[in-house]
């Protein structure tokens, strides 16, 4: 629900507060500091702006002098965003783009048409302690429904990050329940999050995650000479290749959403189009 009085809010006043709403609504807090930082305003710009939310939303923060921040209440309603995972989401996903500045003042552009994949459902009460357990190291037990067993499974989880790999959300954890090691979790399929504390241990480094790898891909060399020159401006590969640095950890959804399998070089040419050229390279790490 938008209030009225939002209407007439200032283009850059109505950003700030979006932001400073969808930071309590999904991390449950808020910092002066964290406005200050993010948009360069002055402590007390930032002061006035908190000020103004509340007098907009009453019911949605109170000030915690203990921790010497704003939370979240029982009463949160949302004014300037729809609180919803799809939208939170979208806003991670186009977050990770260097452009996604220019995307937001950008206006007056010509008629477009996107061609969305339906959205895979991810309850509201699942992605919410997720993302603030990833944020503040915190633990989490999750009723988890594996496409690889019959049953609901419950994991003891420290979340990482989160992993859009171009169709499906993913949460990259630390898996106490999977004898200490990283996991990736489709998010769609975490029925029931608790959120715990944080972990006793530090947790171990990620070497996949850190392990940064360079796949070639190039024309499928069963295309003749003018398809390849076509495939090559495609992708803007250079003398007939396209080098692309992903993490380890990565590597089989970046190969999935290239369309390139086991058998990516015996597939039909005008299907496959492009095939990885430096597979033995990547045999470490690739489970076909």
């Amino acid at each position: 629900m938008i209030h009225p009085t939002e209407d007439f809010l200032k283009w850059d006043i109505r950003q700030r507060l979006t932001l400073l709403e969808a930071t309590v609504f999904w991390t449950g807090e808020l910092i002066t500091g964290f406005l200050t930082s993010t948009f360069s305003i002055s402590r007390v710009q930032a002061t006035k702006d908190i000020a103004l939310y509340i007098s907009l939303r009453p019911d949605n923060l109170r000030y915690d002098r203990s921790l010497k921040r704003y939370l979240i209440t029982e009463k949160f309603v949302p004014l300037l965003i729809t609180g919803s995972p799809q939208e939170c989401l979208q806003v991670l996903q186009i977050s990770q783009s260097s452009l996604a500045p220019i995307v937001t003042l950008m206006s007056n552009l010509p008629a477009i048409e996107v061609l969305s994949p339906p959205t895979r459902h991810i309850d509201l009460n699942v992605l919410r302690p997720v993302l603030q357990a990833a944020r503040f190291g915190l633990t989490i037990q999750m009723v988890y429904q594996s496409m690889s067993s019959t049953e609901f499974k419950t994991h003891l989880v420290l979340p990482q990050t989160l992993v859009f790999d171009g169709w499906r959300w993913h949460m990259r954890a630390f898996s106490y329940s999977h004898e200490n090691s990283f996991r990736d979790f489709v998010l769609a399929r975490i029925h029931q999050v608790t959120l715990l504390n944080k972990p006793s241990m530090p947790c171990p480094t990620d070497t996949l995650w850190k392990t940064d790898l360079s796949v070639v891909i190039g024309p499928h060399p069963g295309l003749n000479k003018n398809q390849q020159y076509a495939v090559e401006r495609d992708y803007g590969m250079v003398n007939g290749q396209l080098t692309s640095t992903v993490r380890a950890a990565l590597l089989p959804y970046f190969l999935l959403a290239m369309r390139i399998g086991k058998d990516d070089r015996q597939r039909e040419a005008m299907v496959q189009q492009i095939v990885l050229l430096n597979r033995e390279a990547l045999k470490p790490y690739i489970a076909f």
